[in-house]
């Protein structure tokens, strides 16, 4: 056989392999992720979420434009890499790019601006240098998704206070899958998760919660729910706490924020054989009387412990925890604005969550108001996890004690501040122990006691005013007294990561699906040694503009000499 016939069937073989190849993969689909980290495997549950998905979702970015910044592109091709994959397991997802700065007008660019920002999607603005002089645009790196009659808004950029921009986008590569992942799970939810936000004793009013709830209301049924009504028995007059407790476990999670009023015996007990139930609850509470409008009577105010006239305190050293009265002081610190500039008050802790556990995980910064630390105590068969920590630059106050605007204009003596970090939110997970084992039950005709839970959750938050919205009233394009978001402060004009924490944390809580650990996967981003890149720039241009030509030249030379070898070979 000769030399061309070999090679005609060599070339006919694997036009055939090609072809079976093709044919294969229209009813067989496999991809092969070689990544350390698996960056491009998606989760079982992001799989089954996307298997849900029965009729088309449209996903449309507005991370797009002229001249985007590297990290927005490189978060952009993220993206469509993620997307991608959704589509690739369900042809009914599809997405576009909008350019919300395409319009040469800058009335409809304003307007598009609003809407996507009315939407629920975060701006960022940005300068651009154009012949005409300077032009700004803003950036929105997010997108709205559409499926049936329903919407949802997916911010994709991961804000971080006093994080480099690189390690940002890392973050938010981090938590695409989740973020993406999350808005299929609200659109295509068959069930909602009714969520409490108890109400009886004196804790955040309607108005100071609204955007908290709002944000809730996207993926939960929220309900106020007052704890004080309650049915009455006909024969006695008395409260029926058994059907107080069956209406109370028809809920999944409990919401109390900043409870200022005493808890009676049988309303510890409606909690405590809620938590015994396998109940979740978010207790966010203030230890010491300390606000803000204090100050607008007088330079300086007395801060005295409440926990006591609360009722919750014994309950709570049952659990493993104890909120305790000590003021945090921490030199990392948020602003007050005094009309003249932003000055670092002490009393406003700004936390960096660097616990790895995915409530708290690449979370942007959180602020609180006159917090306190937490003590935890050891009880058989809880985990107890600090989420989040005061830096080490803090001390505690002891109460009652005062409170001074004089520090506000004094520098903090730094030697002082050397006593951190401290725990201000700790999570107890597991066989939480009833506090009424062995105590005089409130009413002898209650149900058998549940003497210990299999596995509550009890989130604990030493800082009452933690989802507290403030209400609009300096920006004249917004209507006096409108709830601005959670976690902004309109005097600082600084938005906080207290929605996205809480939120988080009631995923964690509720999460049936096994979505909330994607947040804890890590993707490893290569950074460039800025300095060195600078040092060796010229270098490295070099190489690569006469590297690719000489590469060329070598395998011309090395072919021509192999022929030069071989046919003089054939000669002699």
């Amino acid at each position: 056989m000769s030399n061309r016939i070999k090679d005609l069937l060599i070339w006919a073989g694997l036009v055939v392999l090609v072809i079976l190849a093709m044919l294969v993969s229209r009813y067989r689909f496999a991809r092969f992720d070689l990544t350390e980290d698996k960056r491009f495997t998606l989760s079982e549950t992001t799989v089954e979420l996307i298997q849900r998905v029965e009729d088309p979702l449209l996903i449309t970015l507005y991370l797009d434009g002229e001249d985007l910044p590297m990290g927005f592109q490189r978060l952009k091709e993220e993206t469509v890499r993620m997307l991608d994959e959704f589509q690739a397991l369900n042809s009914n997802i599809e997405y576009i790019f909008v350019d919300p700065s395409e319009s040469p007008d800058a009335q409809v660019r304003r307007d598009t601006y609003q809407q996507l920002q009315n939407a629920g999607l975060g701006a960022i603005a940005v300068n651009s240098e154009e012949n005409s002089g300077t032009r700004e645009q803003y950036l929105f790196p997010g997108a709205i998704a559409s499926y049936k009659d329903k919407e949802w808004s997916i911010n994709l950029l991961q804000q971080q206070f006093a994080t480099a921009p690189e390690a940002q986008i890392n973050a938010s590569i981090e938590n695409l899958e989740y973020n993406l992942s999350g808005a299929l799970r609200g659109l295509t939810a068959t069930h909602r998760p009714r969520i409490a936000v108890v109400d009886g004793h004196g804790e955040l009013s309607r108005n100071e919660t609204e955007s908290f709830e709002n944000l809730l209301g996207r993926a939960y049924d929220v309900q106020r729910f007052n704890l004080k009504e309650f049915e009455v028995n006909s024969a006695d007059s008395l409260p029926n706490l058994q059907n107080q407790l069956l209406r109370l476990n028809t809920f999944d999670l409990l919401v109390i924020a900043k409870p200022t009023q005493t808890f009676l015996a049988w309303e510890q007990w409606l909690l405590d054989q809620y938590l015994m139930n396998d109940g979740r609850v978010i207790l966010m509470m203030d230890a010491v009387q300390a606000e803000m409008d204090s100050l607008s009577y007088g330079p300086e105010f007395l801060a005295y412990p409440i926990s006591g006239q609360i009722g919750l305190s014994d309950q709570l050293f049952t659990y493993g925890a104890r909120v305790t009265t000590s003021l945090v002081q921490d030199m990392v610190c948020g602003g007050v604005n005094d009309g003249k500039a932003i000055l670092p008050w002490v009393y406003f802790p700004i936390f960096l969550p660097q616990s790895q556990h995915p409530i708290s995980k690449n979370l942007n910064a959180i602020r609180m108001e006159f917090g306190t630390t937490i003590d935890t105590i050891r009880v058989a068969g809880i985990k107890k996890t600090p989420l989040l920590f005061s830096s080490p630059y803090s001390k505690r106050q002891p109460t009652p004690g005062r409170v001074s605007l004089a520090t506000l204009y004094s520098e903090p003596d730094e030697s002082l501040f050397n006593e951190g970090p401290f725990p201000t939110a700790v999570l107890f997970e597991g066989a939480i122990p009833s506090h009424f084992s062995n105590r005089l039950l409130p009413d002898a005709a209650l149900p058998e006691l549940i003497p210990v839970a299999n596995n509550a959750k009890l989130l604990v938050i030493s800082d009452g005013d933690f989802i507290r919205n403030q209400t609009n009233k300096i920006r004249p394009d917004l209507p006096r007294g409108l709830p601005l978001p959670t976690g902004y402060d309109q005097f600082t004009q600084q938005q906080y990561g207290n929605g996205d924490f809480i939120l988080n944390a009631i995923d964690y809580m509720l999460d049936g699906t096994g979505l909330i650990e994607v947040r804890g996967r890590s993707v490893i981003l290569r950074l460039l040694d800025m300095p060195r890149v600078e040092k060796e720039r010229v270098k490295w241009e070099v190489a690569n503009a006469l590297g690719p030509i000489a590469l060329i030249l070598l395998f011309g030379f090395g072919y021509q000499f192999y022929r030069h070898y071989r046919f003089a070979k054939r000669k002699a």
